[in-house]
């Protein structure tokens, strides 16, 4: 199967990054991707990742006229840990964040693990400053016993373990840390067996692997308490209500995502006052190329 990507800057406009100091001395990293003139979007991460995963979406934010501010979330690339955090503290950040860079208005957008951050927001956040969310192959609640026994074999260990024993998730994070500081090619092939034909379509794209590597080995730089403790909440109880989520939501799954299951993304439909959710045939759960899809939906709340 040939995967056909949109471009992917190339890896020499990753290294800027800026540092935000929030009240209680914490620093938030972030930096730009998309239309610099464009729009202000925030863009969440999976998990684990970092603010490098923007690239992936950058040439759709240009063409939509979106600025693209990625952020490292607690724990991952140069922003700080946050001991304790629940999914209610990340919308104070980025508000916060965007009073520093005088945003009177902005939307969210993100990957996977950026769904809990995404739907917190639009639940948090007032919907006369935040526009929109922009969602691709989002991860919900496991909110129940199907949509547990959808859950890929390795998820479903740590959607267990997370509710029994949370303390042993950092032990379980430590090894795939490891392997994307140190053992890349190790990684990437236990990954591309488990994905579907889709994404090892995308997993073999030089350009994207490359990036994936790239953003993977800044995701853990700090080493693997950040994407351990935000697995643990993910798979857990989540500190707010869904269905408080007040702003337009686009969502794009892919049906073959291994990861986010239809389940899971009807949930989400079904749950979100006016979510839309497009489920796209034979694409997994790296179907980059939705970003163009997602961003023309979301520019129609733009004025």
């Amino acid at each position: 199967m040939t995967s056909v990507l949109p471009p992917i800057p190339s890896l020499d406009q990753i290294a800027a990054h800026s540092l935000f100091e929030l009240p209680d001395g914490r620093h938030l990293a972030y930096m730009d991707w998309g239309d610099p003139g464009g729009f202000p979007t925030f863009y969440f991460h999976g998990t684990p990742s970092s603010r490098l995963e923007g690239a992936f979406a950058h040439a759709a934010a240009c063409k939509h006229g979106l600025r693209l501010i990625a952020t490292d979330r607690p724990g991952y690339g140069y922003s700080s840990f946050q001991r304790g955090r629940v999914f209610g503290d990340w919308p104070k950040d980025v508000s916060r964040l965007a009073d520093a860079l005088d945003f009177d208005t902005f939307g969210v957008a993100g990957h996977s693990g950026a769904g809990p951050h995404l739907f917190a927001c639009g639940a948090c956040i007032a919907p006369d400053r935040l526009r929109f969310i922009g969602a691709l192959g989002p991860w919900g609640p496991v909110a129940s016993p199907e949509i547990m026994a959808d859950l890929n074999p390795l998820d479903r260990f740590y959607a267990r373990v997370s509710r029994r024993m949370p303390w042993i998730m950092r032990t379980a994070f430590a090894p795939m840390g490891w392997g994307a500081l140190y053992w890349p090619s190790l990684f990437f092939k236990i990954m591309k067996a488990a994905v579907s034909d889709a994404d090892k379509a995308c997993l073999e794209n030089d350009a994207f692997l490359r990036h994936f590597r790239q953003m993977e080995q800044a995701a853990f730089r700090q080493g693997s308490r950040g994407a351990a403790h935000e697995a643990s909440i993910c798979f857990g109880a989540w500190d707010f209500d869904i269905a408080d989520v007040a702003v337009p939501t686009y969502i794009w799954l892919g049906k073959d995502d291994i990861f986010v299951s239809n389940r899971m993304g009807q949930l989400l439909k079904n749950t979100i006052p006016g979510a839309e959710l497009h489920l796209v045939q034979d694409k997994g759960h790296f179907n980059i190329e939705n970003w163009d899809d997602i961003f023309g939906a979301c520019a129609e709340h733009l004025s």
